[in-house]
This record gives structure tokens, C-alpha cells and sequence, in this order.
């Protein structure tokens, strides 16, 4: 019989043991191990008094299609729901007000003329230099850069700081004089070389899907760019769990090493007691895999802990919808690093998404730290509820006291992509691939969104299962050559 050992709950993990037991022989054990009391990781949904409370991600992004296909390969399609549309603006903070991200902006350039030109938030200087990108020369080093450098290259400071900053602050948690393009945005990358320009790459491809032809009969809507599941995406994770009765969970035990035993893993647990395996999974975070790596191969575990991590925190608030009185006409606002905010965002739940708050109340929720501000994110839950009603007090103008509030608070959580992550990511993959049966997965290596994460877990499945079967042909032909 073999071994799959899968070490790391989250959502990772679990589409991991989730594909692998569609991919391999019945007979395969698989054998899960967090050293949390429960699965989900970063997915952690609270239902209060009417309230679906989101304490890490709230949806995930439908242009890359791994979570929308586990979901359905789960039977979750008719839990399926989308962003609602009428609340697609986009507001940013800046200078004691709230503005709105001109319609038609898309990768922070802008490709509708009249409310761009418009918007209050981008000065004429700003909006001149951002017209004149389509005209300036394309880079011609093809080595990694920041994302900063990009937008400050194309588009200029005022797109940096008020629109792009920003955004990924709220994405990756990120600063963007630190992080990778590559990494992040390459189809930046790919614009500016096919068209010399980022705009003209945006209108080229606006034109071509403008242009295609008709079909007979009513256009079909395209899907939102968000979805989630209508009891919050914690049922993602129990639908797992309930689909994972043959696998051995062992939940509150952490490993305390690895290493390899002639054509095995050895794997010695918290609490003393052993499991072996032919094929591992790390779906933990890249400095816990180092830690276990490291009598393995240092050269490896060196590689994994130069990855950085910062932390986060969210906090959710409840208020009945009379003590709201700003419009919340809109999915949220984003906060720019140089207002000099304790808060990198803002995002209206029960706008955003249906089923989030009781008919009667609102659920706001804010974000705070991050790579520019972790040490607000991890102070107390107590002392960051009091952060977030202070911010909301300034900027929507919220005296009243919450009826519902809840911190979460994720100690370096999010890992980062700093300049060089693709050549690095490289180098791993080439040294992993030197030791049979080790598979890395998870959200520090090509990309953090929950489709990633579930995707890489994916890849990981199958090239578990290309392995075992691999050694039971290996295995028949060695008895056949011992018979003759």
C-alpha cells in the first residue's frame, strides 16, 4: 500500500486531498496533518444574528477558473453568487474625500475618455501624464521590475500613488516598490512588448472583443469578475471535509521533522509518533516548509525562508442601515498609503455580496496592515475594533455603536513577491525536482488568490498520482523480469 502525506490544512491542502483521491488507486492512503484545531487556513467564515462574517477572503476572482471548478465539482454551482453589479464602483480616499475610480479604467489605464477626463481624483498634470503613456518607448530590459517602477515608467506618480499603491496594498498586502511584475502582473509585461504600450494593448483588445461577431439570440451576461458561496466560503471547506472520509485527518499536531529514509519520508510528529510516505505534500507556509526541509536540503530551506511574509488583519462591523448615512453606492473604498490612514481599505459586505447582513443592517469591513503598517494589524481585538470605528468615524461618518463586531488577525500570513520571485521560484522547482516523491504547494510560490492555491494543490495531485503510477508499472515489470 502506499503513503500520501499532506502537511497543511488549508485550502491548498485540501483541494490537494480532494483531487488526489479522484486521481489514484482506492487503495492509496492519504493522511492530512495541521497543527491547527481546525481546516480552512485563511478561510474562516463566522455566522452571527443574521451576519455572514468573512474573517480572511471573501470571494475569489473567476478569470482564473480553479475554484469555480472545484466548487462545481463539489455540487456547489447552485450556491454560486456573484458581485452584485450595481455596486461596481470602486471609491478611492484622497484629500478628505471619497472618489470614484473613473468608469472604464482597467489596469489602471484608462480606456473611456469622457469620465476620465471627468474624475476629480487624478489632477489635469496627473491625467496628462497618464494620456501621454500610448506614445513613450517600450522598455527593452526583460528583467523582472517592480510593479512601482512599471506604473511610475507608464502611467506616472499620481497613477501609482492614488490608484495602483493602493489596489495592491489591498490585493497582496503589498508594497509596490518591492513587489514583482512578473510575478504579479505579467500581461504588463506582454502589452508594453506586443503593442509598446499599455494602452494601446487595453484598446486593442477592447476593439477585437467589440468586433467579434454576433451570436444569433440574447447575449449572454459575462460572469462576474468575483464569486463566493451564498453561506460564505466556509462551505467550500466543509464540502471538502465531507468529501474526505477515507483520509486519516489529524488535526492539532504539528510535524516536528522530516527526513528521508532509503526510498521513503520519515515524518516524526508533535506528539511523538510517526508516519511514513512515499509521496509528501508541503501546503504550508514557505518558512514552516524551510524549517522542515532544512536536514533535508539547506540549499532548499534557504530558498523558502528568503521569503518574506507580512501580516494583516480584518475588521468586520454590523450596523443598522439608519446609523449609515453616507450612500454606499459601491463595492468599497481603497485607502492610499500617502493619506497617512490607519486603514488600507474599506469594503461594504453587504453591498457587495446578497445574504451578508439582515434586511434591516449594513456590514462594513476594514483592512488593516499589511507591508507598510503590520504592526497596526497585530495589536489586540479590542484595540483594532477601536481602530476601525475611529477610521469609520472620520471618513464615512459613523458615530453610532456597532451591533455586531468581530477582528481577525493574521500574524505573517501573506507572503510576498519581491523583485527576482520568478527566478527564484526557478531555482526551487529545479532542486525539488531532485528529491522523488517532494511536492511544494501553496501560496508563496506562483500566485496567493484562493483559484492559485487550488490549482497549485491540483498540480500537486497529479503529479502524486503520475508518480504511483509510475512505480506500479515499474513494480510489474520488475516481478515479470524476477518470474522469467
Amino acid at each position: 500500500m502506499k503513503n500520501v502525506v499532506i502537511i497543511g490544512g488549508g485550502i491548498t491542502g485540501l483541494a490537494t486531498a480532494f483531487y488526489l483521491r479522484q486521481y489514484v488507486h482506492p487503495t492509496v492512503q492519504i493522511t492530512l496533518i495541521d497543527a491547527a484545531s481546525r481546516l480552512g487556513g485563511k478561510i474562516a467564515s463566522a455566522y452571527e444574528n443574521g451576519f455572514v462574517v468573512e474573517g480572511g477572503p471573501d470571494s475569489f476572482i473567476t478569470q482564473k477558473t480553479g475554484a469555480l471548478a472545484l466548487c462545481r465539482d463539489l455540487g456547489l454551482s447552485d450556491q454560486l453568487i456573484g458581485s452584485n453589479r450595481a455596486a461596481k464602483t470602486t471609491y478611492v480616499w484622497n484629500r478628505e474625500q471619497l472618489h470614484s475610480i473613473p468608469e472604464g479604467m482597467m489596469l489602471m489605464a484608462p480606456t473611456m475618455l469622457v469620465p476620465f477626463l471627468r474624475s476629480r481624483l487624478i489632477s489635469w498634470p496627473g491625467k496628462l501624464r497618464m494620456g501621454i503613456e500610448m506614445f513613450l518607448p517600450a522598455r527593452r530590459n526583460p528583467s523582472d521590475e517592480s510593479l512601482a517602477s512599471f506604473v511610475r515608467r507608464r502611467l506616472g506618480k499620481e497613477a501609482l500613488e492614488k490608484i495602483a499603491a493602493p489596489l495592491m496594498a489591498g490585493i497582496f498586502a503589498a508594497d509596490p516598490e518591492k513587489l514583482s511584475l512578473q510575478s504579479t502582473f505579467p500581461m504588463f509585461l506582454t502589452m508594453e512588448k506586443q503593442h509598446g504600450s499599455l494602452t494601446r494593448g487595453i484598446l486593442q483588445k477592447k476593439r477585437a472583443q467589440d468586433s467579434a461577431p454576433v451570436q444569433p439570440g440574447p447575449k449572454p451576461l459575462p460572469p462576474p469578475m468575483f464569486m463566493t458561496l451564498r453561506g460564505g466560503l466556509q462551505q467550500l471547506v466543509d464540502a471538502i471535509v465531507q468529501r474526505l472520509q477515507r483520509e486519516t485527518i489529524l488535526l492539532n499536531r504539528g510535524v516536528r521533522s522530516v527526513i528521508r529514509d532509503h526510498d521513503r519520508y520519515k515524518i516524526e510528529l508533535s506528539d511523538g509518533s510517526l508516519l511514513w510516505a512515499d509521496e509528501i505534500v508541503f501546503a504550508t507556509p514557505s518558512d514552516v516548509t524551510a524549517k522542515l526541509l532544512w536536514d533535508l536540503n539547506p540549499v532548499l530551506a534557504m530558498k523558502l525562508r528568503a521569503i518574506r511574509y507580512v501580516s494583516t488583519a480584518t475588521v468586520s462591523l454590523g450596523f443598522k442601515r439608519g446609523d449609515v448615512h453616507l450612500p454606499l453606492n459601491g463595492s468599497g473604498f481603497l485607502v492610499p498609503h500617502s493619506e497617512n490612514r490607519r486603514i488600507t481599505a474599506c469594503s461594504w459586505s453587504s453591498k457587495k455580496f446578497n445574504h451578508r447582513a439582515p434586511d434591516d443592517c449594513e456590514l462594513i469591513r476594514v483592512f488593516v496592515g499589511g507591508a507598510r503598517a503590520e504592526a497596526l494589524a497585530e495589536q489586540d481585538d479590542a484595540a483594532l475594533i477601536d481602530l476601525a470605528r475611529q477610521e469609520l468615524r472620520a471618513i464615512m461618518g459613523i458615530t453610532a455603536v456597532p451591533v455586531l463586531a468581530k477582528a481577525y488577525r493574521w500574524p505573517k500570513a501573506n507572503p510576498q513577491y519581491d523583485v527576482g520571485h520568478p527566478a527564484r521560484m526557478d531555482e526551487v522547482d529545479q532542486i525539488v525536482a531532485w528529491h522523488h516523491g517532494l511536492h511544494l504547494a501553496g501560496a508563496a510560490y506562483r500566485g496567493a488568490g484562493i483559484p492559485d492555491c487550488i490549482q497549485s494543490g491540483m498540480k500537486a495531485a497529479q503529479a502524486i498520482a503520475k508518480n504511483l503510477a509510475t512505480s506500479e508499472v515499474t513494480y510489474k515489470e520488475a516481478r515479470v523480469s524476477v518470474s522469467v
